[in-house]
Parts: C-alpha cells; sequence; structure tokens
C-alpha cells in the first residue's frame, strides 16, 4: 500500500487531511454559511424558521448543522446550551 500525505488524493475523490485542516475546512464552510445567510451557526435555526415560527430543515440547514457538528467534534468545542 502506498501512503499518502496530508493534502495527497486517494482514487481521485478522497483527500487526506490533518485534523488541523479538517478543521480549518469545516471553520472555512461555516464561515460561508454564516455570510450567506447572516447568523452565527449557534443561531442557524433562525434563518430557516417562517414568520410562523416553523422551521424548514432545507438541505442547506442539515449540511450546516452536520458541519457544526463535525467542527465541534475536531475543537472539542463544548455544545451551545
Amino acid at each position: 500500500m502506498t501512503e499518502l500525505r496530508p493534502g495527497q488524493l486517494m482514487d481521485g475523490n478522497v483527500r487526506v487531511v490533518t485534523i488541523d485542516e479538517a478543521v480549518r475546512d469545516a471553520r472555512a464552510a461555516l464561515d460561508e454559511y454564516e455570510r450567506r445567510y447572516g447568523v452565527v451557526s449557534e443561531r442557524r435555526a433562525e434563518a430557516f424558521t417562517d414568520s410562523a415560527g416553523r422551521l424548514h430543515p432545507t438541505g442547506a440547514y442539515l449540511q450546516w448543522t452536520s458541519m457544526l457538528e463535525r467542527w465541534r467534534q475536531l475543537t472539542s468545542a463544548p455544545p451551545a446550551v
């Protein structure tokens, strides 16, 4: 088996990264969601809640939530209360 180094591609679809690179990638994705929707990640539900108070868990909301959980796990940041 060939040893892969961080940043190398495996089978053209998988990039091997260090934990630090994964943290940076996740944070960059969160920053982009925050810019796009105008709220911080901890308040992301506000961007997907209608005037009647119903949350609409769109694909973007679910991806944002998943990325936030990934970032928290990678950084060991406790979940927001």
